[in-house]
């Protein structure tokens, strides 16, 4: 890939990308600044859990050593479990 140029440019790399590894999660996109990036060190790679009232919920170490996918799959579950409505 290319590096993009506008946000648009952004957005559409991100399309791509969710389709063709056929991502069934939202894909977010930060803006050229990069804020978003900087605010939450997110490279090279981390896991997070962004909650349903937009607030993060859980936030992991920087990866690859520090993911413990364990850790997120009990959040996940302990969640779906605390929901009522299902």
């Amino acid at each position: 890939m290319t590096q993009t140029e506008t946000f648009q440019d952004r957005v559409a790399t991100a399309k791509t990308c969710s389709a063709s590894l056929h991502l069934s999660i939202p894909t977010l996109v930060d803006k050229a600044d990069n804020a978003v990036n900087s605010a939450y060190a997110g490279w090279p790679d981390r896991m997070a859990i962004v909650d349903l009232d937009g607030k993060i919920a859980y936030y992991g170490e920087k990866g690859p050593g520090g993911f413990k996918p364990k850790e997120v799959e009990k959040w996940l579950q302990e969640f779906r479990g605390d929901r009522s409505d299902d």
